[in-house]
């Protein structure tokens, strides 16, 4: 909708903007309205660090008028594209002429809804983008953290296998060296019990005198056998003992290692859940932009 350019300049001033230029900002009051003669200007709003087009003015197009009409802060950002020429208005004379004239009257308001419901439809259609860019943004990243836990719950998993594959072979160890130990027992009970053998072999060679110096000599060599047969078998159960406290240390560690396992597991699954509630947030999202 075009306003008469050459009426609305008698009553206004005509405004040069060089591209980029800023003609009002976000917040700033509003006392004038503008008419564009020649160029384009872009209407945009600051979302947190992000500017959204509302719109954009042609060549005899106008805005600024509802902080003029309503007396209240700018709602956006007016830039000039292109190198722009205007007629700015000022808030007594456009109501002036407004009462003078009701085909301008009836202009300004019929342009303005007409506006009003193009951006709020454009404003719409972006919001909507936005939304589904954002959805498909956090089911893409939902869908790869959810996939990366799987398998850290997998991995969490299979160690809690290995983990219960472990203590299992450690008990049976454990038996292993218990049968040692009695085995060891019985071995030092047998060497002692020769070389008591042994020493009443001695006993009754010197007994026998000359004639029994040669079982003597053998009696001796049980003895010594008996001896080192004993100190073998304390050294094994020496050695024994130690295994069985080593493997009492990997026991602790083990089922320590099994509980952290299993609360990873417990954990990742939480996360695995929560994951999925993001991208059932994200198809919402995505459900709420179609709709737009």
């Amino acid at each position: 909708m075009e306003l008469n350019i050459a009426q609305l300049s008698e009553i206004g001033s005509v405004m040069n903007k060089r591209a980029g230029e800023v003609i009002f900002s976000e917040g700033e009051p509003g006392h004038e309205m503008y008419v564009v003669i020649s160029g384009q200007v872009e209407i945009t709003i600051q979302q947190e660090s992000r500017s959204i087009v509302l719109g954009q003015v042609d060549e005899g197009g106008f805005f600024g008028e509802m902080s003029l009409l309503e007396g209240m802060p700018r709602s956006g950002t007016a830039k000039a594209v292109v190198s722009t020429q205007l007629v700015v208005l000022q808030q007594e004379s456009f109501r002036q002429f407004m009462t003078s004239d009701s085909e301008l009257a009836w202009q300004v308001m019929n342009g303005l809804s007409t506006r009003l419901r193009n951006q709020n439809r454009e404003f719409a259609q972006r919001l909507g983008k936005d939304l589904q860019d954002v959805a498909d943004q956090l089911n893409s990243s939902a869908q790869g953290i959810s996939g990366t836990i799987k398998q850290i719950a997998a991995s969490a998993e299979e160690i809690e296998l290995n983990e219960q594959q472990l203590a299992h072979n450690i008990t049976e160890i454990k038996d292993i060296s218990k049968e040692i130990s009695e085995s060891l027992m019985f071995i030092g009970k047998v060497a002692q019990q020769t070389k008591v053998f042994g020493l009443n072999a001695s006993i009754e060679a010197a007994r026998s005198g000359e004639f029994g110096r040669g079982f003597g000599v053998i009696a001796e060599e049980i003895r010594k056998l008996s001896e080192v047969s004993r100190q073998n078998a304390e050294k094994m159960n020496n050695l024994t003992l130690q295994i069985n406290a080593k493997m009492e240390q990997v026991t602790k560690a083990s089922n320590t290692s099994t509980q952290k396992s299993q609360e990873q597991s417990l954990a990742t699954h939480n996360m695995v859940t929560s994951v999925d509630e993001v991208a059932g947030m994200a198809n919402k999202l995505a459900n709420i932009a179609n709709s737009l």
